[in-house]
């Protein structure tokens, strides 16, 4: 007896279950879901191929020359890149006295301590040295940035899915307003 009613039980939940997914697929079909913000104004992003990619990809030197150009001409007044160091810049083809040029004329000083008196201090970087972040802490980024603090650039490829592919299509993507 025992066992009929269990089975009886497990028939009405099976039944249940698909009564409910019929009514959920003619409901789906009958009357579509409404169009989020999301649907209406997402646009494909543009496929984007490197010549770094694939196992045969290469790296071109005045092509990163150029980024680092323009991230110290433009990118710099906000984001930081303290994971890198000025010595890294050897490995985009500047020779060692560039390197020691670029660190010596940095626009933002590298903290420091003056060793007389224990005072703080800046300094002009040197080539082991990291970049210096444009802001002293996270409080001055945010009130000079509408209360956003803008990323660390030096990590950015790594932490997002499709790294320089979602870069790419980031400063691409923007339009004029219509």
């Amino acid at each position: 007896m025992v066992r009929f009613g269990a089975f009886l039980v497990g028939l009405f939940f099976a039944g249940w279950l698909v009564v409910s997914f019929i009514i959920g697929a003619v409901a789906y079909v009958s009357e579509p879901p409404a169009a989020t913000a999301e649907h209406e104004f997402h646009l494909t992003p543009k496929h984007a191929s490197f010549s770094f990619d694939g196992p045969f990809g290469h790296y071109d030197k005045q092509q990163l020359q150029r980024g680092f150009q323009v991230y110290k001409e433009v990118c710099a007044a906000c984001h930081s890149l303290k994971f890198v160091a000025f010595r890294d810049l050897a490995d985009l083809g500047y020779n060692e006295a560039e390197v020691k040029a670029i660190a010596r004329t940095w626009p933002i000083k590298t903290p420091d301590v003056d060793p007389a008196t224990g005072e703080a201090s800046t300094r002009d970087p040197v080539p082991a040295d990291h970049f210096p972040k444009p802001f002293a802490n996270n409080v001055a980024a945010a009130a000079a940035n509408n209360n956003a603090i803008p990323p660390d650039l030096s990590l950015m490829t790594k932490a997002r899915h499709h790294g320089s592919a979602y870069v790419y299509r980031l400063l691409t993507g923007y339009q004029n307003q219509p």
